[in-house]
């Protein structure tokens, strides 16, 4: 029958274009071969045509619209569930409909998520099996479905209220690099409305785009749940160097007055009889004095040890400089380790960042108590250089030295350490040590760091003709390249030769048709 309604609309055509003599001379006539419809005569007698291409035009400018729309959308600022309620106003207005949903899908835990929906309750945010609704008949398929009544799908999850108000409903799936990630559904209440192929394909092109935002948000979830484990393993990081800064020195004067307390009570132990009771009562006294110097650097341990847990320890500097920070960890290491320490600071003091200072403070502190547990030094140098762009510290002693590729694990652990934090901050960290020989450690911070220094970031101007590839690009660029400024955004080559002129950008991405006689112009650029 559709082929009987073309050739009636062609001999009605026919019979009409018979009629241009009647018709304006201004308005002119109908071009020939055109199609014409709903002649209409004014009340001078004249008739006018409108072309039949013209509603088929209408169809094509409302779809293309409506793309344009939901890609601006994709470049705005939206979350996830209101931009998919956008592309589902968008894609049902434009099927003649006026409900929808959008649901995700893991095919590999078999459910999928109702994501949005407008003019129907669908459920949203509740999660359901595949092998149920809309959304599990066009993953099972694969390729788009419809029905001509909504009482037809199988395990629909429609409250009961509305389901009697839907008729027809056809569904697309949402595809990504293969995948499929969600499903676009749309319910029409019309009985007349019978969904078709036609529908099937305009519902796809509105799904690229929805799998765009679903595969977005999903990259976004990954970010953020990367983003979250790298800071929770930061916090780790912190706390545990924290924990190892104040505990270790003391732990290590724990371990210094008990080893000093067994000495003295195995010289005891092998005193002759003959020696006096004065005597042996002096080396018990020294026997008490190192437990009881023990003891209250343990009480002080565990007291730190809490208070850094709470997030309530003093900062090892606490008002101090540096240098005189430096010189009361040269004062530890003489006490505890029974060491010579020299401190020398050489150069015009230069005021520190408060964090470069902390940092520069726990890599002597770490060098100083490796070498009073390990090193079996006599004299240590320790010492601070300002320089024009950056502050060295040089820890030497003249102890047993070490193997840095076989020495013990405490050695390399507290090595590891001290290299680590230095480079943390862009500083660059030697050793030299050899065995009976000792060991000098040279740790040189930047005032600034790298990105400090790198000076003014990279102009860059993005043109695409496509606004959902020039918004990508953009947020690409701004979200991943800290070194990349983003000055500006066009879509047309006219506009991209204007704006290099007038912007001067470092670089340029174009991905569209620049104009004629552009390539002399680009020269000037």
């Amino acid at each position: 029958m559709p082929h009987a309604r073309l050739r009636r609309s062609r001999n009605l055509t026919s019979a009409r274009m018979q009629d241009d003599a009647r018709i304006d001379p201004l308005r002119g006539s109908p071009p020939a071969g055109v199609w014409c419809d709903n002649a209409v005569a004014d009340p001078g007698g004249n008739v006018s045509a409108r072309p039949l291409t013209t509603g088929l035009q209408e169809s094509v400018a409302a779809k293309a619209a409506g793309l344009i729309a939901v890609a601006e959308d994709l470049a705005g600022e939206f979350s996830l569930r209101p931009l998919l309620e956008r592309i589902l106003r968008r894609c049902t207005e434009l099927l003649g409909c006026d409900a929808g949903s959008i649901c995700s899908v893991d095919e590999a835990a078999g459910t999928y998520r109702k994501e949005a929906d407008i003019g129907v309750a669908c459920q949203s945010g509740h999660v359901f099996p595949l092998t149920e609704g809309m959304t599990g008949a066009v993953v099972a398929r694969r390729a788009p479905v419809w029905f001509a009544r909504y009482e037809d799908v199988r395990g629909g999850h429609v409250a009961d209220e509305e389901r009697g108000t839907l008729r027809g409903v056809i569904g697309v799936p949402l595809e990504w690099r293969g995948r499929i990630i969600g499903a676009c559904i749309v319910f029409s209440r019309d009985a007349r409305r019978e969904f078709g192929p036609d529908d099937a394909e305009l519902l796809e092109m509105f799904a690229r785009h929805a799998a765009i935002a679903l595969a977005n948000a999903r990259l976004h979830e990954v970010a953020e749940e990367r983003a979250r484990v790298e800071a929770a393993a930061a916090e780790r990081d912190r706390l545990l160097g924290d924990l190892h800064d104040s505990l270790a020195q003391r732990l290590v004067t724990v371990r210094v007055h008990i080893d000093s307390a067994e000495r003295d009570l195995a010289a005891i132990a092998t005193r002759p009889a003959a020696d006096s009771a004065v005597a042996v009562d002096h080396g018990i006294a020294i026997v008490a004095e190192h437990l009881k110097q023990a003891g209250a650097a343990a009480r002080d341990a565990l007291a730190e040890a809490r208070l850094t847990l709470l997030g309530l320890a003093a900062s090892p500097l606490d008002g101090r400089t540096l240098d005189a920070a430096l010189r009361s960890e040269a004062a530890w290491a003489e006490s505890v380790g029974r060491l010579e320490v020299r401190f020398v600071s050489a150069g015009t003091p230069v005021p520190l960042d408060g964090g470069l200072s902390r940092e520069v403070l726990r890599v002597a502190r770490e060098a100083l108590t490796n070498i009073v547990r390990h090193a079996q030094a006599r004299s240590v140098r320790l010492g601070l250089l300002y320089e024009q762009a950056a502050v060295s510290l040089l820890v030497q002693d003249d102890g047993q030295g070490f193997d840095p590729i076989s020495g013990c694990q405490g050695e390399r652990f507290g090595l590891r350490a001290i290299t680590e934090r230095a480079r943390e901050l862009g500083a660059t960290v030697d050793v030299d040590s050899l065995a009976g020989w000792g060991t000098r450690i040279r740790a040189k911070f930047p005032y600034l760091r790298d990105e400090q220094q790198a000076g003014p970031r990279l102009r860059v101007l993005v043109a695409a003709g496509q606004p959902v590839l020039r918004a990508g690009l953009s947020r690409l660029l701004s979200w991943t390249e800290p070194g990349i400024e983003v000055i500006g955004e066009v879509a047309t080559g006219e506009q991209a030769l204007e704006a290099c002129q007038s912007l001067r950008p470092d670089v340029a991405l174009v991905d569209l048709a620049l104009p004629a006689g552009a390539a002399g112009r680009e020269n000037g650029v």
